[in-house]
């Protein structure tokens, strides 16, 4: 499973998970009641100054941001295609809000922390027929697919930049959900080995 987390011993990193986990599905649910209005863009300081507050060098922001880019360019072009100016701005403030703190809470947070915190609290869950650790798992494996799959599309545009292909804003779209599903496959077969399936 790939690790995105970068130790600097700041603060963020030193907070209990379960509590990193919190913030971060109370602050997800609560972008949903944010009006419409370009405001909204303003959201997306926080999880930028949780970068500086967890110490994480520049460059480490810098590569999240050039990789999550691509996405906003193509978010952009989509919502102002189907919605109105502010309505779009909106959307992309959540959604790169979202996927800014997520990118915060792997680079913070070892993934062994991450399975055993979920692995408790989905301990109530037994009784039901559920596996806690399958759960932890299928979190853990979520959260850094979203770095995966960000990265996929630096990946895929660096290698159409350098053939010289058209940069179409739309063009990278099949490769990375090939590469996306030829990783989730690798992902299942490793499971599988593992006992896992």
């Amino acid at each position: 499973m790939l690790s995105l987390y970068y130790p600097t011993g700041s603060l963020i990193h030193r907070l209990p998970t379960w509590l990193k986990l919190l913030v971060l599905a109370v602050g997800s649910t609560a972008l949903i009641w944010l009006p419409n209005s370009y405001w909204a863009l303003l959201a997306v300081v926080v999880p930028l100054l949780g970068y500086f507050l967890a110490r994480l060098p520049v460059r480490v922001l810098g590569t999240d941001l050039f990789r999550l880019s691509w996405l906003i360019v193509f978010l952009l072009i989509t919502q102002l295609i189907f919605n109105e100016p502010v309505q779009a701005a909106t959307v992309i403030a959540r959604l790169t809000t979202i996927i800014l703190a997520a990118q915060l809470f792997t680079r913070t947070t070892k993934i062994q922390h991450l399975i055993t915190t979920v692995e408790q609290l989905a301990k109530p869950l037994r009784p039901l027929g559920v596996n806690p650790y399958k759960v932890a798992l299928a979190v853990a494996l979520m959260l850094s697919a979203l770095g995966q799959i960000v990265g996929f599309i630096g990946q895929v545009r660096d290698a159409q930049r350098a053939r010289g292909v058209r940069l179409a804003a739309w063009s990278w779209v099949v490769p990375v959900l090939v590469l996306s599903l030829k990783h989730a496959d690798d992902v299942a077969d490793a499971l599988v080995v593992r006992g896992l399936d």
